[in-house]
């Protein structure tokens, strides 16, 4: 019986089987004794605020399908693929809905699924997001094609031929699957939870002080004490009546509580905390979630907003486009077709900087008209190959080998 005993495995308290299921599905504990994965990161406000920005930004830019044509390019509105790109990519969701949830997924998970359906080698019909979580495992073959386990909603187990699936990663380590960002910044994620539940306690559990009555000497009578301080915060709490004149008797004296060293400490904390997560994990400038140490002029804020534009949604948008281009196209298609998300809207704060950029950069004979139409996602026109000076005079366009004429003799 005691050698039985000795081996038999005692049972899991309650908190030891919630972190087993936490740990099972990306997360886990952490040293400040908080369980962070992808559904308890986001009760942290500076994760939740962070991962919704860029959803949003995503979700309002628009997906488009060119094909090039020659030199020049056009919308591929004949095709189905334009509309699941660009308007409803299934029967229940709106694009801006399909693409601010791959945001959301690639920020908690660093991958988003959708299953592709459809006849194998012909358009796709509809893209349908699988949830976080539904993707158990992703599998190499021996060849290298990747195959998907996936669990439905009634419980059953498919495995998907990677064919079937679209998958854009985030930063990827193995080559196919994308690492999930909330396991390599859970004690920062944890950190603030912890921050966060221990001033709800203090409002909840800790007696917050205004200021102290002080007496000479005693009071014989507990009343007469409770009567002193009632007429007190009658006569002189709350907004309304502040700054007035206090008339105290007996000898009295008010002493106001001021901010302890350890009540400063653990605001700075929370604003680190808070600084480390939005500036250095989701590089969103502090300013957009207005929590910097100073208010930001219009310049800084249209410096901070491209920025943003440039390091933070460029590299997820150009990430996504080369997902559809390599999951969702033919190959037939691949040799003319691409996708591409219209950034134009996030950029108008710079128009003026980037007009006279232009004008310049055409004014020296640096860049032709088309060659600025090329940058701003626009046609050439006929004509616009021609290298035009300040004075609106014209040249010939450049060979890049300039004879000269005057040979005569």
């Amino acid at each position: 019986m005691g050698i039985f005993s000795s081996i038999r495995p005692k049972a899991l308290s309650t908190d030891e089987i919630h972190r087993l299921i936490v740990d099972s599905f990306g997360g886990g504990q952490t040293s400040s004794g908080q369980s962070v994965n992808s559904t308890t990161a986001m009760q942290a406000m500076a994760v939740h605020s962070c991962v919704k920005i860029k959803a949003d930004s995503i979700a309002q830019l628009p997906c488009h399908l060119y094909v090039e044509k020659g030199n020049e390019k056009e919308k591929a509105k004949s095709l189905r693929l334009y509309r699941l790109l660009h308007r409803q990519p299934n029967r229940w969701m709106t694009a801006p809905e399909f693409w601010g949830m791959c945001s959301a997924c690639l920020d908690l998970r660093g991958n988003f699924f959708a299953l592709k359906t459809g006849f194998p080698g012909n358009e796709v019909s509809e893209l349908i997001p699988i949830p976080m979580g539904r993707v158990q495992e992703v599998l190499q073959a021996p060849d290298f094609g990747l195959f998907y386990k996936i669990s439905r909603p009634d419980g059953s187990i498919d495995i998907i031929p990677g064919e079937r699936i679209m998958h854009i990663r985030g930063l990827v380590f193995n080559g196919y699957m994308g690492i999930n960002p909330i396991q390599y910044a859970r004690e920062s994620v944890g950190l603030a939870l912890a921050t966060e539940k221990h001033g709800a306690k203090v409002f909840a559990h800790g007696a917050m002080i205004g200021g102290i009555l002080k007496h000479p000497g005693s009071f014989k009578n507990e009343n007469t004490a409770k009567r002193i301080v009632n007429e007190f915060n009658e006569i002189y709490a709350s907004v309304e009546n502040a700054h007035k004149t206090a008339l105290l008797e007996e000898g009295m004296s008010f002493e106001k509580m001021q901010m302890t060293s350890v009540d400063s400490q653990f605001i700075e904390a929370r604003n680190f905390q808070k600084k480390e997560i939005v500036d250095l994990f989701f590089g969103l400038p502090l300013s957009m979630l207005q929590s910097g140490d100073k208010v930001a002029t219009y310049a800084s804020a249209d410096a901070f907003d491209l920025e943003y534009v440039k390091y933070a949604l460029t590299p997820r948008l150009v990430n996504i486009e080369m997902a559809i281009y390599r999951d969702l196209l033919t190959e037939k298609q691949k040799e003319n077709y691409f996708a591409k998300f219209s950034t134009g809207g996030l950029l108008r704060g710079d128009t003026a900087a980037r007009t006279a950029y232009y004008q310049g950069m055409v004014n020296i004979e640096a860049m032709s008209p088309n060659e600025v139409r090329e940058l701003e996602d626009m046609n050439p026109y006929d004509g616009g190959n021609v290298f035009k000076t300040r004075t609106s005079t014209t040249k010939e366009q450049k060979s890049g080998d300039n004879k000269g004429d005057d040979d005569e003799s």
